[in-house]
């Protein structure tokens, strides 16, 4: 029975390849799958981490000002959070020394509710997420560090047996940053400094709580002002200077009726209606050589205010530009 066995293998050996795949193949195709999805789990665990990182800069980067744009930073001027918000709603209660951790703030970014302006500033991040990231915002105020961390997770589809051999099922990224603000850093110290032994004793905490409080318009723009007419544009530039109108005579003799000149001899000229040509014979030869003397007036500005949102009637960039090598500075209102 040895001998035809031996004889009948000798003899052929069909099927060997295909006994040798049946074996091989099945264990190479496990093998490519698992590094599939490795790679899959790696590159999923490295965006969720990039995602937690940029939530976490962001956020510090506008940390001053919570209507700022998480992902451009701007922001409409005289919107803020209020002068005191460093003292009274950033973990920080006293100014007189008296500074102590207030507690970390911590926010989950899918459902937030924010109750006061730190979580209003932490649960911003959640603009950033893309679909499936979720995870949680904090912030810590270290007196001397304040700390932003940002930790986020994704789930992770993979079958059952990859993800029980990968021992995950979602991937996250934790990220920390810090907030720096180093103007006000410095404009804080100065002050502690300079005034701390003046106000020592004479105030108490209480009474100086009582002193921190914020502006009652927010709008520090103020009220809107709408010029219809030469007159009401130069009074409106007196006011806003705190100028008067004064007629001068120039050098070559002509007059010249200053609109605003306030009290460091700036000239201000309101112009409201009039052509280029008419600014470029009339005006500016007057301003100029008023400016070349320099005993009156030490300095000239010419402010346009603008009759429609058009901008009809505003100066060239050429002109502009002509009055800026004579000196003269533009202001254009709108």
């Amino acid at each position: 029975m040895r001998r035809k066995i031996r004889s009948i293998h000798l003899r052929s050996e069909r099927g060997s390849y295909t006994i040798e795949a049946s074996l091989v193949f099945p264990l190479i195709l496990v093998c490519t799958i698992t590094l599939l999805f490795a790679g899959m789990y790696t590159y999923q665990r490295v965006f969720v981490a990039e995602r937690a990182g940029t939530a976490a800069e962001r956020l510090a980067a506008t940390w001053d000002n919570s209507r700022k744009n998480i992902a451009s930073g701007g922001y409409t001027p005289g919107e803020s959070d209020g002068l005191y918000w460093r003292l009274s709603s950033d973990h920080v209660l006293d100014l007189f020394g008296m500074l102590f951790q207030q507690g970390q703030t911590t926010i989950t970014l899918a459902s937030a509710q924010p109750a006061n302006l730190v979580e209003r500033k932490l649960v911003r991040a959640a603009q950033l997420l893309p679909r499936g990231v979720e995870g949680t915002a904090s912030y810590r105020n270290l007196l001397v560090d304040r700390q932003i961390e940002v930790d986020l997770e994704k789930s992770f589809m993979a079958p059952p047996m990859f993800q029980k051999w990968l021992n995950r099922d979602r991937t996250s990224g934790k990220a920390v940053t810090h907030v720096v603000d180093a103007v006000e850093l410095i404009r804080l110290t100065d002050i502690t400094r300079t005034y701390f032994s003046a106000i020592k004793g004479r105030i108490s905490p209480a009474k100086a709580k009582e002193a921190l409080v914020e502006p009652l318009h927010q709008d520090l723009s103020g009220p809107s002002i709408s010029i219809q007419s030469e007159r009401q544009a130069s009074t409106y530039l007196r006011s806003l200077v705190g100028g008067s109108e004064v007629v001068l005579t120039t050098p070559s003799g002509k007059s010249r009726t200053i609109d605003a000149l306030d009290g460091r001899g700036i000239a201000h000229q309101a112009f409201y209606s009039m052509t280029e040509s008419q600014l470029r014979s009339e005006q500016l030869p007057k301003d100029v050589e008023l400016l070349e003397q320099g005993t009156t007036v030490k300095g000239v500005v010419w402010h346009f205010f603008k009759k429609d949102a058009s901008g009809k009637g505003m100066p060239s960039d050429a002109f502009r530009k002509e009055l800026e090598r004579k000196g003269i500075v533009v202001v254009i209102h709108n």
